[in-house]
């Protein structure tokens, strides 16, 4: 899937609920279904400091392609980091760079 099908997977996905409750409770639910980041990887060097969450990303590169993987010990960081988890991973460096996560989330009713 392309770096762009996957922002509009995304949007697509929250297209169906008109009420934000329910799309909140839709970031809930992917954050329920991500499998966060093993132990090992739950230090400072990967913690997102400045989030009221305890939140961290680990990232890397494999072939040229960006991944990366995430936790926080709150569902809706977690759902909320898991869209952003889903457009990097196997992205580009060009693309991770265009990534306007505000836009994102304004085109999901989320601003």
């Amino acid at each position: 899937m392309t770096f762009n099908e996957k922002i509009v997977k995304i949007k697509n996905m929250f297209e169906v609920f008109d009420n934000p409750i329910d799309k909140y409770t839709q970031i809930i639910e992917i954050g329920k279904k991500n499998k966060g980041l093993n132990d090992n990887y739950k230090n400072n060097e990967n913690r997102i400091f400045g989030c009221t969450s305890l939140a961290w990303i680990k990232t890397f590169k494999k072939n040229n392609l960006y991944y990366i993987d995430i936790d926080s010990d709150t569902f809706i960081v977690k759902g909320l980091l898991s869209i952003l988890q889903q457009i990097i991973n196997g992205a580009t460096k060009e693309e991770v760079l265009k990534i306007e996560i505000q836009d994102i989330l304004k085109s999901i009713g989320l601003e």
